[in-house]
């Protein structure tokens, strides 16, 4: 490297981290997606990607790294320069219920990221198959007093530490059955081979509105628009379920508080937009977007809720 080389690189070294960030993004932006294409985090990603090139005028690119219930893209996305040009799908897969279901972890779910923003819940339905004769939570409980053992599926992390909670909070005895997602056991469900099951509402809504499958309760803290008719967990006297499915973007920890700041209010303003609620509301998403501040709080309270709940339902790190 020549003088004037070695000159502009110690330049660049010492510029402040703000005057660096002024022309941010000057590159392409990565979004790693610790899960496949087309899963519910990856929508969201994408849907965030696409908003935020035209608000920016940058290039955002989804990077798919799936793997270990989300474990592997996290990982590495801990792990990258934490200088704006990497960026996180962050979930309570892998940043609420998975530190709690793994004995070795690669990351800390706190410490390692700069939470952004949330962008979206996912709420869980309780369905059950249509011949099972309950047509409330109340009703549900004591059908499964009086049929103990009765099976449930689940596709997912967070599916099984729901049904779980569900299972000790109502004080009933049921069968867990694991299934390598949720769309499988939602057609064994369909087909009667388990009986019920907590679903995200985006998984089962179609069954549902169909006449396949009957839901008796959401877990939102308010009615769903798609699903009016539908009262909450709450509303029938489980107040206590306090799990919360949400996905999120996020960044390694120590990226500059420039572009952190301005990721998080281009987030709040599409959470103000009736365009982009729609594209959402599709999927049966429910957009949400939190502050900077209030998502660390967030983040830090979903851990040890979910941590909480996976204790007290007996679940066991694997």
């Amino acid at each position: 490297m020549n003088r004037f080389g070695r000159w502009l690189a110690a330049a660049l070294l010492a510029m402040p981290t703000g005057v660096a960030a002024q022309g941010w993004p000057e590159r392409p932006v990565k979004i790693i997606v610790p899960f496949t294409a087309g899963s519910g985090g990856d929508t969201v990603a994408r849907v965030v990607a696409d908003e935020l090139r035209k608000s920016l005028g940058g290039t955002f690119v989804i990077d798919n790294k799936p793997g270990a219930s989300g474990q592997i893209g996290t990982d590495l996305a801990a792990k990258a320069p934490a200088d704006g040009y990497t960026l996180l799908q962050t979930s309570s897969a892998q940043n609420s219920a998975g530190p709690w279901l793994t004995k070795t972890l690669g990351y800390d779910p706190i410490k390692d990221f700069t939470h952004i923003a949330r962008v979206i819940t996912v709420p869980f339905l309780l369905v059950v198959h249509p011949d099972v004769p309950a047509a409330t939570v109340k009703d549900f409980i004591a059908y499964a007093r009086q049929n103990a053992g009765l099976p449930y599926g689940y596709g997912s992390a967070t599916a099984q530490v729901a049904s779980a909670t569900f299972v000790s909070l109502a004080g009933i005895q049921a069968m867990a059955v694991p299934y390598k997602s949720q769309p499988p056991a939602v057609t064994d469900l369909v087909g009667g081979q388990v009986r019920f099951m907590m679903a995200d509402l985006s998984v089962v809504g179609p069954q549902v509105k169909a006449g396949k499958l009957r839901a008796l309760a959401i877990t939102s803290r308010a009615r769903s628009p798609q699903f009016p008719d539908v009262p909450t967990l709450a509303e029938q006297g489980m107040s206590d379920f306090d799990l919360e499915v949400w996905v999120g973007m996020g960044a390694p920890a120590g990226t500059p508080a420039e572009i952190v700041n301005k990721l998080s209010s281009e987030i709040l303003k599409m959470g103000k937009r009736d365009d982009v609620r729609q594209r959402f509301d599709a999927v049966g998403f429910d957009l949400v977007p939190n502050t900077l501040a209030d998502h660390a709080a967030f983040v830090r309270e979903q851990l040890a809720a979910w941590g909480k709940r996976i204790k007290d339902a007996g679940l066991q790190p694997e």
